[in-house]
């Protein structure tokens, strides 16, 4: 059984009985643990704390970006999340990130595109992770949630679980502007576990209980070797001064005279000159390298934003380079009106502005995501950002400056149209298949007047529309539904279009008994009330139709002859009616008189015309058979120096033999 189908109860019992939970094994004490970040991705994370004017979400994701670079790289770093993909489903938890040493850019990557979606299964998000640890190492999993559990799940339960099932790992917790009685719902999770609880204000208070929890866990960088055969990142605030080892030490501002970069930067060190021999790359806010004394070429990049720069390391004191990648920080975001929460998906499309043709000759655009409020970093100047979502979007210039954050809001002033159908008319189940749903808007220049703007065969499809005015169908193969509706910005229009379907079930006889299996039968259905219109077609057996109330015709008609069967029918909603076509028929064969032993196919021809002088039969078969309805007909036959003509009556049931031609 996959496990994000056992019982949540069930999982707990396991976890306790499988997981070694009487063993104890003895670490080193300078063993690097493993830490799991676990981010609640619920939509409530779009709300704000009282003293913040972000989101929680943001503000979670932006703490996190500037506290994960001071984990030591040799800790196993992991990322998890629970409410981020999914509305409405308290089964969507994952580990997105296995925990692994040197981790740090595979974490900020797929945070950096996360967004808060659905339900709260946060009990479900501890049980993923704790399920994917090894209950032999010591392990920590920080928590940073704003609600307890909503899908109905006892996080104290769990709590006992794991500190029964894996006395070293340690959850710590940081509510984000909880109130008290969560508060107290969630302490049995650090206490049993031992972890730390910590409940957040704002931004500031969550770096801070981070910070601890970094510290506490021994998770933080040491003091960096600086031996050529092992460097790592140092912080801008651990750089050494003048007086310090000889080496070069690399920092990154966004501005001239700016502070360090705490973001992870990617580095490249190569030696100068045209071999440009490789030294070293590495993604961290800063780094140090013991070099020997000479030139070299330094690559430093975050986001779109790249500097290149010629640096002489001495050999006798610590070369200091700080890089100003000269850029600043362009935040989008999008909504369907003003004050609305951020669409989940917009596409944005970043383009440098003409004044920047250099950085983008062809106008071709320099960066396309589709994300809720993704941040990316760009070189300072300008720019045309798009939003889009559906047909809507919004265009504006911005001007980004160095070490500046500058925010694209895009209210789009669109609406959400969520489309079902139902058979019949009042309450009933959706149909599922077999219904394409369209809409319409005004437009005089069309010849109909108006013109099509979406359509979709999906069950329930939603359509995102321009604020408006709009006309929708649901149609089926024979049958449709119309409505006319209205959209405004920010609004979510349901409509389910009851087609009030009627069921029609045709069979036909061949002079009172079925027809031979031999001779195809093809049933038709015409709606007559208005201009004539073929809605249906079929040669299956006993067809069954779905058809909107109306007038009809239904015929059903023997191969390509002239024989067949009609009746007329009134259907209202709802009904279901059985309709019995007799086909009536006669059997006529034609032959020349006198002596035929000479004739041959293509020596003789016929056509048999009707009252109405429509050919009813063309052949050139020397003594041709034909089924056609009863009536009256006229016989020519033609020989390569012969005509002959004559009329002849056909009743129901007949089967006759004429000859034609002199007696």
């Amino acid at each position: 059984m996959p496990k994000h189908l056992i019982p949540l109860g069930l999982r707990v019992l396991l976890i306790a009985m499988f997981s070694g939970a009487g063993a104890t094994v003895v670490h080193a004490a300078d063993e690097a643990p493993t830490a799991v970040i676990l981010l609640d991705g619920s939509g409530s994370m779009w709300g704000q704390m009282a003293s913040e004017k972000r989101a929680k979400f943001d503000v979670a994701r932006d703490v996190l970006n500037k506290a994960l670079p001071r984990i030591k790289p040799e800790v196993r770093l992991g990322l998890a999340s629970f409410g981020h993909r999914l509305r409405s489903n308290c089964r969507d938890a994952q580990l997105i990130v296995p925990p692994a040493p040197d981790n740090l850019e595979q974490i900020i990557e797929p945070l950096n595109r996360m967004n808060a979606t659905g339900k709260g299964p946060l009990v479900l998000g501890l049980l993923e992770v704790a399920e994917a640890l090894d209950t032999s190492d010591s392990a920590n999993i920080i928590l940073i949630h704003d609600d307890v559990d909503n899908c109905g799940q006892d996080v104290c339960l769990i709590a006992r679980a794991i500190a029964k099932s894996n006395p070293k790992l340690a959850v710590h917790v940081v509510g984000l502007g909880l109130e008290k009685s969560k508060i107290n719902a969630m302490h049995c999770l650090p206490k049993l576990t031992g972890g730390k609880h910590y409940n957040v204000p704002n931004a500031k208070g969550l770096a801070s209980a981070l910070d601890q929890i970094i510290t506490l866990a021994h998770l933080e960088r040491g003091t960096e070797a600086t031996t050529a055969d092992k460097t790592a990142p140092n912080a801008p605030s651990q750089a050494p001064t003048a007086k310090g080892a000889p080496g070069l030490y690399l920092t990154a501002t966004l501005k001239p005279k700016g502070e360090p970069l705490q973001s992870p930067v990617q580095w490249r060190v190569t030696k100068a000159g045209d071999d440009g021999d490789f030294v070293r790359e590495a993604t961290a806010p800063g780094i140090t390298e013991k070099l020997p004394p000479g030139a070299y070429d330094v690559e430093a990049k975050l986001g779109l934003a790249t500097v290149r720069q010629h640096v002489k390391v001495k050999g006798d004191a610590p070369t200091l380079v700080r890089v100003n990648l000269n850029a600043g920080v362009l935040k989008m975001l999008a909504r369907a009106a003003r004050n609305a929460q951020p669409l989940p998906g917009p596409v944005f499309t970043v383009t440098a502005a003409a004044d920047d043709a250099a950085t983008s000759k062809t106008g071709a655009p320099i960066w396309i995501g589709r994300q809720s409020q993704p941040e990316i970093v760009l070189p300072a100047g300008n720019y045309v950002i798009r939003a889009q979502d559906g047909p809507s979007y919004q265009e504006k210039t911005v001007v980004v400056s160095p070490g500046a954050a500058t925010t694209f809001d895009a209210a789009l002033a669109i609406g959400r149209l969520k489309l079902s159908a139902t058979r019949e008319r009042g309450d009933g189940e959706p149909m599922t298949e077999g219904v394409t749903f369209l809409v319409y808007e005004d437009d005089p220049g069309s010849p109909a007047g108006r013109k099509e703007v979406a359509r979709s065969g999906a069950a329930s499809p939603t359509f995102t529309l321009p604020a408006g005015a709009y006309y929708i169908t649901a149609r089926t193969a024979t049958a449709e539904a119309r409505e006319q509706i209205a959209i405004s910005a920010g609004d979510i229009v349901n409509r389910i279009l009851p087609l009030g379907l009627s069921r029609v079930k045709l069979t036909a006889t061949l002079d009172g008994a079925p027809p031979p299996a031999k001779m195809p039968l093809v049933f038709k259905v015409v709606r007559i009330d208005g201009k004539a219109q073929e809605v249906a077609r079929t040669v299956a057996n006993n067809p069954e139709f779905e058809l909107s109330p109306g007038q009809y015709r239904l015929e059903a008609h023997l191969g390509a002859m002239n024989v067949k069967a009609a009746q007329e029918l009134m259907l209202a909603a709802g009904q279901t009616q059985d309709v019995k076509l007799k086909l009536e028929v006669g059997r006529v064969t034609l032959k020349l008189s006198g002596d035929q032993s000479g004739f041959g196919t293509g020596d003789v021809f016929w056509e048999i015309k009707d009252d109405n002088q429509h050919t009813v039969l063309r052949t050139s078969r020397p003594q041709p058979t034909a089924l056609l309805a009863p009536g009256r007909y006229v016989i020519e036959s033609e020989t390569r120096d012969k005509k002959f003509r004559t009329a002849f009556e056909l009743k129901a049931g007949d089967d006759r033999t004429l000859t034609v031609g002199p007696q």
